[in-house]
């Protein structure tokens, strides 16, 4: 028998397949990539960034009816953060769990027909797993705000405007984030071109 949740759930998800997919999937799925890196940071502990993007475009297909346009890869970003937050809200009611993290042996580059950016070149050339780990320690607000803007690619205002705080908020987060994990990169020994 299914809990009145997944009952509910199952319903909400029913209702929007009536709608357009294809608008949906032509409106959404450029933006995986992008969604990915942002669970990828976002994911806590126990939590995987795949579940976190399936769970992200479950949600956004299940609200695209209301979707009034605008920036589309701005609204799965905070669908994206959303699903993130609640997750946590989720875990801490529960017994805690040992996670078993799974880090990419290398960062992913950009697609085949961009040009590669500066920081995803410096970004290719660093451990993957040592900037990770690092990243990780940082606090939140900074490691959203670096992981927005740095890994994403979001503009500040975009930022500011996804986190609901000001954009010099953003910015201060930023500066020091980058500050804190160029020390403890430092620290883990992590330095350019090194593998």
């Amino acid at each position: 028998m299914q809990s009145d949740e997944g009952a509910g759930r199952h319903i909400w998800v029913w209702s929007a397949v009536r709608s357009d997919h294809r608008e949906f999937l032509d409106a959404t799925l450029p933006f995986v990539d992008v969604v990915y890196q942002i669970a990828r940071h976002a994911a806590g502990p126990g939590q995987e960034p795949e579940d976190l993007v399936q769970e992200t475009y479950l949600r956004a297909f299940a609200a695209f009816g209301s979707y009034r346009g605008g920036n589309t890869r701005a609204w799965l970003a905070a669908i994206c953060l959303n699903a993130a937050r609640s997750e946590a809200r989720r875990r801490r009611r529960r017994p805690w769990e040992l996670p078993v993290p799974v880090v990419p042996e290398t960062l992913p580059l950009t697609r085949p027909d961009e040009v590669p950016d500066v920081a995803d070149m410096v970004l290719a050339g660093l451990d993957a797993q040592a900037v990770s780990g690092c990243l990780a320690t940082l606090p939140e607000p900074q490691r959203l705000c670096i992981v927005l803007m740095d890994v994403a690619g979001y503009t500040a205002q975009e930022t500011a405007d996804l986190l609901g705080c000001p954009r010099g908020t953003v910015l201060a987060r930023v500066h020091r984030g980058r500050r804190k994990l160029a020390e403890l990169l430092a620290e883990a020994g992590v330095r350019y071109g090194q593998s």
